[in-house]
């Protein structure tokens, strides 16, 4: 791990002739109680960041391994990337933790717009609950009124 350059760091065997270099950020669009920090784990590398915290990362050519460990997300898939890289190439990785306690959040290359697909997952099941119950409730009520329960 390089500590010259203030958020700088590098990965065993990633050499300054050899290095490609991974831009993280942790986009502070959403930052809720508890979720100020989050462990992202580069091929098998851990490192924690901040909400609004950036840092460059050197990494050796090849295939590189992005997983972000969430502790209140542990019924869901953690976030991952996986994806190739050639030496002097820079990619922007950025998370975003989600609106939903519970929820790992999201983990995109290039800037994440709008809700994750948990988050839409959540949001689709909460839906169907409260259309079932509000459906429920309207046949009930229909029955109770078909067998002239209620005055005319």
């Amino acid at each position: 791990m390089s500590e010259d350059v203030p958020g700088f760091q590098a990965l065993p065997g990633a050499t300054p002739e050899n290095s490609a270099f991974i831009d993280l950020y942790f986009n502070p669009s959403v930052s809720l109680p508890g979720k100020s920090t989050v462990s992202i784990e580069i091929n098998d590398w851990q490192l924690r960041l901040s909400v609004g915290q950036s840092v460059r990362i050197a990494v050796p050519p090849g295939v590189v391994s992005v997983v972000v460990h969430c502790s209140m997300a542990f019924l869901t898939p953690k976030p991952r990337l996986r994806f190739a890289v050639q030496p002097g190439q820079v990619v922007p990785v950025f998370y975003r933790a989600s609106i939903l306690r519970g929820d790992p959040g999201a983990l995109s290359i290039g800037q994440h717009r709008g809700m994750s697909r948990s988050e839409k997952g959540s949001l689709i099941f909460s839906l169907v609950v409260l259309v079932s119950l509000l459906g429920g409730s309207l046949v009930m009520l229909w029955g109770i009124w078909s067998m002239g329960m209620f005055p005319q």
